[in-house]
C-alpha cells in the first residue's frame, strides 16, 4: 500500500512541473532568441533591444500590483469572492493604474530612441498585465493542461516572428505587432478559461487581512524586481547600447532557474493552503522541495562555473567574451535558488517581513555598488547584489525559524545539500579537466551540457523511485 503522504508529494511535484513547463515555453524562446540575435545583430542594436524588455520587466510588476501572487495565495472560492466583492469604481481604478504605467512605458520609450513604435511598447505592457493575472486565475483552479497549450502557442509565435527578424523579413517594427497579436490571443484565451472557472462558489471575504498581504506582496514584488533589475533599469540610461549589452549578457539570470523557483513557490503555496495542515508537515515539504532543487541548482551551478569560457566562446561565437567575468560573478547566487526562503512567511501572512527584507536587500546593494565598483569595475555591480543576496537569505531564514519556533538551521536539508555539493563540484570539476584536455569547445560544451541534463534526470528519477518505495 502506498504510503499515506505519497499522493500529497506527488501532486506537489506534479504541480510544479506543470507550472514549470508553462512558464519554461515562453523562456526558451526568449533564450533563443537572445542567442540569435547575439550572434547575428550587432551589438547596438541588441542593446537598444535588451534596453526595451528591461524598462518592461520593471514597469510590468508596478502595473500587476502583486494581483497573480495574491490570486494564487487564496483558496478559489476566496478569490472570487473578492472578485464579486469588488465595486465598478475599484476595477475602474486598477484598470487606470495599468493604462498610466503603461503610458510610462510609453513615454521612456519616446525619450530613449526605442527599436519599436513607443505605442506598440505600451500597448504590450498593457495586454501583459491582464495575461498574468488570468494565468494565476486559470492555475488556480488547477486548468494546468490549457494553459500550458497556450503559453507553447504564445512561445512558438514568439520564436517564429524572431527568426523571421534574423532572417530579415520582419523590421523591428513588424516584430512587435507580432506579439501584439500573440498577447492578444493568449488573452482571450485566458478570459476563456476564467469565464468556465468563475460560477465557482464564492466563500466569505476578511477585506482587512486581503488588504495587508496585497499591499506587502505588491510592495514586496516591486522590490524584488527593482533589485534583480535595478543596476540593468539604471545602466540602460547611463552606459553606451554595445556596453550595455556586454553587461546584460555576462549578468543574464541563468533563464529557467528563477522559472523553477517560481514554479515551486507557486505550489508551495497551492499545497500550503490545505486544510488541518500541521506546521510540520509544512516544514517537511519545504525541505524535501528544497532536496530535490538541489539535484538541478547544483550541477548547473557547477557546470557553468567550470564551463563558462566555453559556453560564452560557442554560443555568443566568442562576441562577448569580455562578459566572462561579469557573468563567474552573478553566478555566485545560483546555489541560493535551491530553497524558497518566502514560502512558510508568505503562508502565514508575514508580508511585513518580507517587504522588510526586501528593502533591506536592495538598500545593501545599492550601498555596495558604488565602492564595488571602484575596486573592481562593472563586476564589483554584479558582486553587490551577490552579497545583499546572501544577507537577504539569512533574515529571511531567522524570522522563519521564530516563527515555527525551530532552530534556523533545522529549515535547511543540510547533510542532503552537502552531499550534492561535494559530489556534483568534484565530478564536474574532473568532467572539465578530462574534456578540455582533449577536445574543442563545441565539444566539451555539448558534451558537459547533455552530461549534465542527463545527471539532473537520473538524479530526479532515483529521488521519484525512493519515495513511492520507502515504507
Amino acid at each position: 500500500m502506498r504510503k499515506p503522504e505519497a499522493p500529497t508529494s506527488g501532486t506537489l511535484l506534479g504541480n510544479s512541473a506543470y507550472i514549470f513547463l508553462i512558464r519554461f515555453f515562453p523562456a526558451l524562446a526568449t533564450v533563443v532568441a537572445l542567442v540569435w540575435l547575439s550572434r547575428h545583430m550587432s551589438a547596438g542594436w541588441y542593446g537598444r533591444y535588451q534596453s526595451f524588455w528591461v524598462q518592461w520587466q520593471v514597469l510590468h510588476v508596478v502595473a500587476c500590483l502583486g494581483l497573480p501572487t495574491l490570486v494564487l495565495t487564496y483558496p478559489a472560492a476566496l478569490v472570487n469572492g473578492l472578485v464579486q466583492g469588488t465595486s465598478r469604481q475599484q476595477a475602474a481604478t486598477v484598470a487606470g493604474w495599468w493604462v498610466v504605467v503603461a503610458g510610462g512605458l510609453t513615454a521612456v520609450q519616446w525619450l530613449t530612441n526605442s527599436l519599436f513604435a513607443p505605442w506598440q511598447a505600451g500597448a504590450f505592457l498593457l495586454l501583459s498585465v491582464p495575461v498574468a493575472v488570468l494565468e494565476a486565475y486559470a492555475l488556480l483552479g488547477r486548468q494546468f493542461r490549457p494553459v500550458a497549450l497556450i503559453s507553447v502557442a504564445y512561445a512558438g509565435i514568439f520564436g517564429l516572428s524572431h527568426a523571421l527578424l534574423v532572417g530579415q523579413v520582419l523590421s523591428s517594427t513588424q516584430l512587435m505587432y507580432w506579439l501584439l497579436l500573440g498577447n492578444g490571443l493568449r488573452l482571450g484565451a485566458l478570459a476563456q478559461l476564467a469565464r468556465r472557472q468563475y460560477p465557482a462558489a464564492a466563500g466569505p471575504v476578511a477585506w482587512h487581512t486581503v488588504r495587508s498581504l496585497w499591499f506587502h506582496t505588491a510592495l514586496n514584488e516591486v522590490v524584488q524586481v527593482l533589485f534583480r533589475w535595478v543596476d540593468k533599469f539604471a545602466l540602460n540610461f547611463l552606459l553606451p547600447a554595445a556596453l550595455f549589452a556586454l553587461y546584460f549578457n555576462g549578468t543574464l539570470d541563468v533563464p529557467f532557474l528563477p522559472l523553477l523557483l517560481g514554479a515551486a513557490g507557486s505550489a508551495l503555496l497551492l499545497h500550503f493552503g490545505q486544510p488541518d495542515l500541521p506546521d510540520a508537515a509544512r516544514l517537511a515539504t519545504l525541505k524535501t522541495a528544497a532536496t530535490v532543487l538541489g539535484r538541478v541548482v547544483f550541477p548547473l551551478f557547477f557546470f557553468l562555473i567550470l564551463f563558462r569560457a566555453e559556453l560564452f566562446g560557442v554560443v555568443f561565437a566568442h562576441r562577448y567574451d569580455a562578459a566572462v567575468p561579469l557573468f563567474l560573478v552573478s553566478s555566485l547566487v545560483i546555489p541560493l535558488r535551491a530553497y524558497n526562503f518566502t514560502a512558510l512567511l508568505q503562508h502565514k501572512g508575514c508580508g511585513r517581513i518580507i517587504t522588510i527584507g526586501a528593502v533591506l536587500d536592495l538598500l545593501l546593494a545599492l550601498g555596495l555598488m558604488y565602492p564595488l565598483y571602484r575596486l573592481l569595475g562593472l563586476a564589483g555591480v554584479a558582486l553587490a547584489f551577490v552579497v545583499s543576496t546572501y544577507c537577504q537569505a539569512g533574515f529571511y531564514l531567522v524570522h522563519t525559524a521564530r516563527l515555527l519556533a525551530v532552530r534556523w538551521y533545522d529549515l535547511l536539508p543540510w547533510r542532503s545539500w552537502a552531499g550534492q555539493f561535494a559530489g556534483f563540484g568534484l565530478g564536474f570539476l574532473l568532467l572539465h579537466l578530462l574534456l578540455s584536455h582533449f577536445f574543442t569547445q563545441q565539444v566539451v560544451l555539448l558534451s558537459a551540457g547533455v552530461a549534465t541534463c542527463l545527471l539532473i534526470v537520473v538524479s530526479l528519477r532515483r529521488l521519484r523511485r525512493q519515495q513511492s518505495t520507502s515504507p
